[in-house]
């Protein structure tokens, strides 16, 4: 058996299949992200995928796509945790979730993006990824984000920006208190996640002029700061998007983008079963070549 995971900041989908891609169990857990949790309690998330476990013995391969994986360091941490866990496993595979973007969106040249709790942008020449620029991690970019949006409304709610009608709903909606809120972002293990949550804030509530400027100006800085990076390759390549914040707005993307020129090829919401496709697709083709 095979096991595959796909895992943002947020959540991460684990789907266990047969040799020729058959689905057994699919489960989702929280997010593994290694800068933002302690070997423990990434371990401690694994275990939680139970139905999983129960075959942990007939596991023999393992691929994980996960946020925060782009360093030898992160890899060998997330790797060794899955070690301890399968430990019938005779190959375990660890990479950044860019990379389990562009298995699940395309196998010819083209730009592709992460744009959800987290964000992340690359170009694949057809074989190899090329990034220009490092994932810097929800404090120092992460433009366009979940946790960009969510930072974004927690500001305008206290400070007082927010239009009357949305600050009600708002309220009605957590029931936060500043000091609970500074409380919980500086203890908890996951901030980025806790962020994220009060982004479906935006998508609840779309029909407001107010979400409408948030989302447009958000995802110009994600185009601006990420994809201009690009600016030669996107101009021949179309755009792939993976994560939950471009699914939700992609009228907003296409349009952005659109109007400059640029061609955005697909919008997948969540990865794991086109990774799983195109893995098993590629391990046929080994085998008959």
């Amino acid at each position: 058996m095979i096991l595959f995971a796909d895992s943002g900041s947020t959540k991460c989908d684990w789907v266990l299949v047969t040799e020729k891609g058959q689905p057994i169990h699919k489960i989702k857990t929280d997010g593994i992200n290694p800068i933002l949790l302690s070997d423990n309690a990434i371990q401690n998330i694994v275990e939680k995928a139970d139905l999983i476990l129960q075959k942990r013995h007939l596991i023999n391969e393992v691929h994980f796509y996960g946020a925060g994986c782009g360093e030898a360091e992160t890899k060998k941490r997330i790797r060794l945790v899955l070690q301890t866990v399968f430990k019938d496993a005779k190959f375990i595979v660890v990479e950044e979730d860019i990379i389990g973007a562009v298995k699940a969106t395309t196998n010819k040249p083209s730009i592709v993006c992460i744009l959800g709790t987290g964000t992340n942008c690359c170009y694949f020449d057809g074989k190899k990824v090329i990034q220009k620029f490092p994932a810097l991690g929800y404090l120092l970019a992460d433009e366009g984000s979940g946790n960009y949006f969510g930072k974004k409304l927690l500001k305008d709610y206290f400070l007082g920006r927010m239009p009357m009608d949305l600050t009600i709903l708002f309220k009605s909606d957590y029931k936060i208190e500043l000091d609970h809120l500074l409380n919980k972002l500086y203890s908890i293990d996951n901030p980025s996640k806790y962020l994220a949550s009060f982004a479906q804030f935006l998508f609840k509530n779309r029909e407001n002029a107010y979400i409408e400027d948030i989302l447009h100006e958000g995802i110009s800085k994600f185009i601006n700061t990420y994809i201009f990076q690009y600016k030669e390759e996107v101009s021949k390549y179309p755009i792939h998007f993976v994560g939950s914040v471009a699914y939700y707005s992609q009228d907003i993307v296409k349009k952005l983008l659109n109007d400059k020129g640029y061609q955005v090829k697909s919008f997948v919401k969540k990865p794991i079963d086109h990774l799983v496709i195109r893995t098993i697709k590629d391990r046929t083709l080994q085998k008959l070549s």
